[in-house]
């Protein structure tokens, strides 16, 4: 399934490299952390021509969250506890603060979570929501290319919703950064 996402996302890339100011426009992009922590990301945006500096974007993913992420909680660190997010479907809104094509954006999410966390033969699954405030950078190093690098940081409130999370600590606050490896058209 990985690779589906992977090949779909690189063919959407090359096939759509023309811009246009004066359309509505579409991002594409694959989070980083996710694939490196034996996952997958894809994220389509929406930078509608009416609010150019307005984007709304969906994103999917899952990954296993890393020890070290584990044991920033004091009650669940060196317990032996694993994290997986299942699946996810994010919902963002960003808005451009400033006018250069590379350029601070600013915004918002709502993010729903599926995990498991598991221990010795303990298995539990649960759902949060999260809400982050976040901050990102689209940075375009090419002059004549719509591929852009978009690094961020969110401050994310968390809550569970609903299952059993054992007696797993959950943090109702985290810090979450990343990068974006995006593609405009």
């Amino acid at each position: 399934m990985k690779s589906l996402y992977i090949l779909l996302f690189s063919f959407l890339a090359l096939y759509l490299n023309a811009q246009d100011s004066l359309r509505t426009n579409f991002t594409f992009a694959a989070d980083a952390s996710p694939f490196a922590f034996d996952g997958y990301s894809f994220k389509m945006g929406l930078i509608p021509k009416h609010i150019p500096k307005t984007e709304v974007s969906l994103e999917v993913f899952s990954m296993k969250i890393p020890n070290m992420t584990i044991n920033l909680n004091a009650e669940n660190a060196d317990k032996g506890w694993q994290e997986n997010v299942n699946n996810c479907l994010a919902l963002y809104m960003d808005r451009k603060l400033g006018s250069n094509r590379s350029s601070f954006w600013g915004g918002i999410g709502f993010v729903h979570l599926n995990h498991t966390v598991s221990k010795n033969n303990e298995a539990y699954d649960f759902q949060q929501l999260e809400y982050l405030t976040r901050i990102n950078y689209k940075w375009f190093p090419f002059k004549k290319s719509n591929f852009f690098i978009n690094p961020y940081i969110a401050l994310a409130g968390r809550q569970k919703i609903s299952g059993n999370n054992g007696d797993y600590a959950l943090s109702p606050f985290l810090v979450i950064s990343s990068i974006y490896l995006s593609w405009k058209v």
